[in-house]
């Protein structure tokens, strides 16, 4: 077969971490690579990723239309797939309790990833006469946690700092609703005995109406064992390698983090927008309700010092909600193996014509 031109679109930095094991796979076996940037937003720090990977690249999706692309691969449901004359892949940028609102996209991708079975089987339920285009492979972002080699965990224990003798609390928070602006200043005191990371989602770093988030990192950043993690630390995947024990809110890596067998406590009280408070059915349709039936995975706190509480519960005893987050693993991303992006290619060359 000859080697093939392959673009991946990325438009939130956020998707690179699902690409670049699948665009590594395609380099080297031989094809040709190249990523193109949405120029909408975020340009700066997507390109500063990009080159930190050493990967070509271009800005505008108007290079997606070059007629010597012969496979694309999307992360969001790009409408204009359908009019593009390369073979076409949508890999979901989150797993799939989050999918339901990209279910049509399948019409007009040549290819769908399911992750896990959980959404294989719904997608084949709603859509028989497109089950030809289905790829049952797995979750691709985890191949980099299975293949993360100790010397690379030991460049971030030294690059921040951190205690490699104490358990890791990983704190990720979305930017809204979120739990920042109600956790206590002192928060890391609680912890002395652990490394607290915080990794905060970008849009925290880059809208002004978030900079009471930022204060209160700045109060925590005067803790020696608490670290904030800057805006180019892009990549959350060596971190849920590296901790023990995550806190969030609302973010979906709440689930990826759960389906490494690993303990999650999901903090819901929020600082909301005023209009909020007035109009609760805002946030009850900002949350994802198809995640609900996963939820089981999480220790729910309704308050701080229960966030506390179940962390330090969790830190002592990780055992529990095993069973749930294995059953979770499996319905959600498949085989955790390391291989999904070899199945990947696999699956694209037996497709591509």
């Amino acid at each position: 077969m000859k080697k093939l031109n392959v673009s991946f679109y990325v438009a939130y930095p956020y998707y690179f971490p699902h690409f670049l094991p699948i665009s590594q796979m395609f380099e080297q076996n031989g094809h040709t690579v190249h990523y193109v940037l949405s120029n909408k937003q975020n340009s700066q720090n997507m390109e500063f990723i990009a080159t930190q990977n050493n990967v070509k690249f271009v800005f505008g999706s108007e290079a997606l239309l070059e007629k010597d692309i012969d496979v694309i691969f999307f992360a969001n449901p790009y409408l204009k797939a359908k009019e593009l004359k390369a073979f076409t892949i949508f890999l979901e940028h989150g797993i799939g309790a989050k999918s339901t609102s990209f279910f049509s996209s399948i019409e007009y991708f040549d290819m769908y990833i399911a992750e896990g079975k959980q959404k294989y089987n719904r997608l084949k339920e709603l859509y028989p006469h497109y089950e030809d285009k289905l790829a049952l492979v797995g979750f691709s972002k985890f191949d980099e946690v299975i293949n993360i080699t100790p010397q690379k965990k030991e460049v971030l224990y030294e690059k921040y700092h951190l205690d490699k003798n104490k358990k890791t609390i990983l704190y990720a928070p979305t930017f809204f609703p979120s739990s920042i602006e109600k956790m206590k200043n002192d928060f890391p005191v609680q912890f002395k005995e652990c490394n607290i990371v915080v990794k905060a989602h970008y849009l925290t770093f880059e809208r002004k109406q978030y900079q009471k988030q930022l204060k209160k990192f700045e109060k925590w950043t005067e803790y020696d064992n608490c670290t904030i993690l800057p805006l180019s630390e892009y990549n959350l995947v060596p971190w849920l390698a590296i901790s023990d024990v995550m806190i969030s809110d609302e973010s979906s890596a709440m689930f990826e983090f759960a389906s490494l067998n690993k303990p999650v406590i999901s903090n819901q009280y929020f600082k909301l927008r005023f209009s909020y408070y007035f109009m609760p059915w805002k946030l009850k349709k900002r949350i994802d309700s198809s995640k609900k039936a996963y939820r089981v995975v999480l220790d729910e706190a309704k308050s701080y010092n229960e966030t506390i509480e179940l962390t330090k519960e969790a830190l002592l005893n990780p055992q529990k909600r095993e069973e749930q987050r294995v059953k979770l693993s499996k319905d959600l991303c498949g085989d955790i193996d390391g291989e999904v992006s070899l199945r990947v290619y696999d699956e694209v060359l037996k497709r591509v014509k």
